[in-house]
C-alpha cells in the first residue's frame, strides 16, 4: 500500500489485518518521493500495489501510479471513498483494478487468485481490466455482524510518523444522514438491498481494537472517528463503561447534533470524554435547510452546547464558509453561533465541493461551477481558497484566516471584520494557522513536538 498522507488511515489498518489473516504479507509505505516509492517496490516486489484515494488526493495518488507503472508489471490496485464514487477511473491506464465498497473480504479473494494463479475477473467488488475489457463485478453484501472480520492490525504504521499521533478507533460504521455536499448517500444508494448500512461492533470486539490501537500509538487520548455515536445509548454506556477500566486515557468524540441529547451528554459526561466535536457548518438556519440539507435550528446548537458546558465538556464546531449562495452577513451568522455556542474550537474551513454531490448539481445552476467541474479540479486542501465562481476569493481567504479569531476574541469582532476588507497576506494566515495549531492541539491533549512533526509531515495539504 502506498498512502501521501501522514495520517492514520483507518480502512488500510483494516486491509492489513485482512491480508495477514489469510497468511499474505502487507507492506505500507509512507510517503509521496517517487524515488523512495520505488526503492521499496524494488524491494519488496510486490504482486499487488494499492492505494486508499480519498477525492482530494486522486491527481498525486494517479501521478505516483503512473511513475510506478513504467517500472513495474505489478498490479495496481485503487480503492477507498474515490473509486467506489467514480469507477471511470478503471480507463486510467496506470490503474488495472479498483475496488468499490468495502475492501477486506475483496482483498482477500484477489490476493488468494494471485497466489493461486487462479482467475481474478469475478471477484466481487472490483472492476478488473483485461485485455483493453473492464468486467465490472457487482457488490457483495456489506458486512455484518462486523465482528466476523479480521481484527484490525496497525503494525503496518511502525516505522512512520504516525505512531506518534493519536490513537485512533472506528466502531460504527455508515451515516444515515443525507448531507449535500457527503458522499454518503450515494454510497448508501449503491448498498441498497445489500444489508443494514449503519452498523455497530460489538463492545467486546470494540475494546480488542482499541487494544490493538494502544500496542502501536504513543499513548494520549483516544480519538473514535465514527460520527454517528448516540443511536444507540445502551451500548454506548457499556463501551465507555469498559473502557474506563481499559485505560485512564481520555477519549475524543464526533457527534451530530441531533444525537446529543440530555441523556446521551449525561452518559459521555460519567466517563473520560475529552472533548467532541460537532457540525454547525453554518449559522444561517436558511443554508444548512436549503443548501446542506442539514435540519436544525440554532436554538438547538445553543442547547446542545449549555448541555457540554454544565457537563464540563469542551467541544470544537466544524464549520464552512465560501458556500453557493452564502452571503456575507451569513458567514458572520456562523461566527455568531459559535459566539453564543461558547465553542472551546470552532474550526472552520473553505467549503470544497465534491462531484456527484447534490450540492454540486445546485451550484451549476446557480452558475457558481461550470458544468465541465470534475473530481480533478478539487483541491487537496480546505484551508487555501474557493473554487467557486461569482464570488469574493480574497474575501474568503480572509474570512477564514480570522474565522476562530473573531470567535475566541468576540469583543474584537468589528476590527476582526474590517481586516477582512484587505488584502489577504502572509501575516494573515501565520496568525491563522498559530490559532489553528494552538486550539486544535489542546482541545486533544496532543503533545507538542509530535503534533510539529505531524504538520511539518502535511505541510502540502494547508
Amino acid at each position: 500500500m502506498i498512502q501521501t498522507q501522514a495520517e492514520p488511515y483507518v480502512g488500510t489498518a483494516y486491509l492489513n489485518g485482512a491480508a495477514k489473516s489469510a497468511g499474505h504479507e502487507f507492506v505500507l509505505h509512507l510517503g509521496t518521493d517517487l524515488t523512495e516509492i520505488n526503492e521499496t517496490i524494488e524491494k519488496e516486489k510486490p504482486d499487488l500495489i494499492g492505494f486508499s484515494c480519498m477525492t482530494c488526493f486522486y491527481t498525486e495518488m494517479v501521478t505516483i501510479a503512473r511513475d510506478i507503472k513504467k517500472r513495474t508489471s505489478a498490479a495496481i490496485i485503487m480503492g477507498g471513498p474515490h473509486p467506489t464514487l467514480f469507477p471511470d477511473i478503471i480507463d486510467e491506464p496506470a490503474i488495472d483494478i479498483i475496488c468499490r465498497g468495502e475492501g477486506e473480504y475483496a482483498l482477500i479473494d484477489l490476493l488468494d487468485a494471485i497466489e493461486k494463479k487462479t482467475p481474478i475477473e469475478k471477484i466481487k467488488n472490483l472492476w478488473v481490466k483485461r485485455n483493453g475489457k473492464v468486467h465490472k463485478n457487482e457488490l457483495r453484501p456489506l458486512a455484518d455482524p462486523l465482528d466476523d472480520l479480521p481484527l484490525i492490525d496497525w503494525t503496518c504504521y511502525i516505522g512512520t510518523p504516525v505512531p506518534n499521533l493519536a490513537p485512533v478507533a472506528f466502531p460504527i460504521r455508515g451515516c444515515p444522514y443525507s448531507c449535500s455536499y457527503c458522499f454518503n448517500e450515494k454510497t448508501r444508494e449503491l448498498y441498497k438491498g445489500k444489508g443494514c448500512y449503519v452498523r455497530h461492533f460489538s463492545v467486546d470486539r470494540t475494546i480488542e481494537e482499541i487494544k490493538q490501537a494502544f500496542k502501536v500509538f504513543a499513548p494520549s487520548p483516544l480519538v473514535f472517528t465514527s460520527d454517528s455515536f448516540g443511536f444507540d445509548l445502551k451500548w454506548m454506556d457499556e463501551l465507555f463503561s469498559r473502557y474506563t477500566k481499559l485505560t485512564k486515557l481520555p477519549f475524543v468524540l464526533l457527534f451530530r447534533p441531533e444525537l446529543a441529547t440530555e441523556e446521551c451528554v449525561s452518559i459521555i459526561a460519567k466517563y473520560k470524554c475529552m472533548s467532541v466535536a460537532i457540525g454547525v457548518e453554518s449559522g444561517s438556519e436558511r443554508v444548512r435547510k436549503e443548501i446542506l440539507n442539514r435540519h436544525y435550528s440554532n436554538q438547538m446548537l445553543v442547547d446542545v452546547a449549555n448541555r457540554f458546558h454544565r457537563h464540563s465538556i469542551k467541544f470544537r464546531t466544524y464549520n464552512m464558509i465560501g458556500l453557493p449562495t452564502e452571503t456575507e452577513r451569513e458567514v458572520w451568522e456562523t461566527i455568531d453561533i459559535n459566539i453564543a455556542m461558547k465553542a472551546d474550537f470552532p474550526r472552520g474551513a473553505i467549503f470544497t465541493p465534491f462531484p456527484n454531490t447534490k450540492i454540486v448539481e445546485l451550484a451549476m445552476e446557480k452558475g457558481y461551477l461550470d458544468r465541465s467541474f470534475s473530481y480533478e479540479d478539487v483541491p487537496n486542501t480546505i484551508l487555501s481558497t474557493t473554487v467557486l465562481k461569482r464570488v469574493d476569493k480574497d474575501l474568503i481567504r480572509n474570512q477564514l484566516y480570522f474565522f476562530q479569531s473573531a470567535i475566541i476574541f468576540p469583543k474584537l469582532k468589528g476590527f476582526f471584520k474590517k481586516l477582512t476588507r484587505m488584502k489577504p497576506n502572509i501575516l494573515f494566515r501565520l496568525w491563522f494557522y498559530f490559532i489553528y495549531a494552538s486550539l486544535h492541539r489542546k482541545l486533544e491533549g496532543r503533545k507538542l513536538i509530535p503534533y510539529i512533526k505531524y504538520l511539518y509531515l502535511n505541510r502540502r495539504y494547508v
